[in-house]
């Protein structure tokens, strides 16, 4: 009968009683099965394998996968997936992926994305989508757009568009316009636009024009009227008529 240790190599490469423990030594290499269990080392790699479970490690690498479950580390990477968990980490990245949501982290950098959600965040910049609605802040600015709704401020500016209508605010400047109608005032000044109508007041001073009529009062001044001047000679008429 041959000594087990002069056919170690056999023994191992063939198939054995599971009850039956084989151990290897060869040149560096161990090898062991014992009840499923296989373990294996040689020059500074090693791995085992037992009833589902995995593990694997070589010159940093390490690697290990159980039932669904599997995880990786090499030289400062990081990964490990699990049941649609999807994680990954790499000298300040970190990532994740979980049923349909994935974020992501990057000196300063943040992600977020999540049935139809998206967020950004970076050096003091925001954006968001959402459904159609996106926003924007950077450094004083925001700026916002949902479903025809546009709206922005900047440093005391002010603007916003609907439908046709628009506002306009900026250090005491205000300005609006919709379906023709256009209002503006500033520091006293006023002025209305609306279909052929014209009207403009600025420090007593007003003036009103509308289809060829025009009105203008100033500090007691008033100019008259062609309207006016129409209704004198109607009553001077109605006086000389018999």
């Amino acid at each position: 009968m041959t000594d087990p240790l002069d056919e170690s190599i056999s023994c191992f490469l063939t198939r054995v009683n599971p009850w039956v423990l084989v151990p290897i030594a060869f040149i560096g290499l161990h090898a062991l099965t014992f009840q499923g269990l296989h373990v294996l080392t040689f020059r500074g790699l090693h791995a085992l394998a037992l009833r589902g479970l995995h593990t694997l490690t070589f010159r940093g690498l390490h690697v290990l996968a159980s039932r669904g479950l599997r995880a990786l580390t090499f030289r400062g990477l990081h990964a490990l997936s699990f049941r649609g968990l999807h994680v990954l980490a790499f000298r300040g990245l970190r990532a994740l992926a979980f049923v349909g949501l994935h974020a992501l982290t990057f000196k300063g950098l943040y992600v977020l994305t999540f049935r139809g959600l998206h967020i950004l965040v970076f050096r003091g910049l925001h954006v968001l989508i959402f459904r159609g609605l996106h926003v924007l802040a950077f450094r004083g600015l925001h700026v916002l757009t949902f479903k025809g709704l546009h709206v922005l401020t900047f440093r005391g500016l002010h603007s916003l568009a609907f439908r046709g209508l628009y506002v306009l605010t900026f250090r005491g400047l205000y300005v609006l316009t919709f379906r023709g109608l256009h209002v503006l005032t500033f520091r006293g000044l006023h002025s209305l636009a609306f279909k052929g109508l014209h009207v403009l007041v600025f420090r007593g001073l007003h003036v009103l024009t509308f289809r060829g009529l025009h009105v203008l009062t100033f500090g007691g001044l008033h100019t008259p009227s062609p309207l006016e001047g129409y209704a004198s000679s109607l009553s001077v008429g109605s006086i000389a008529t018999p």
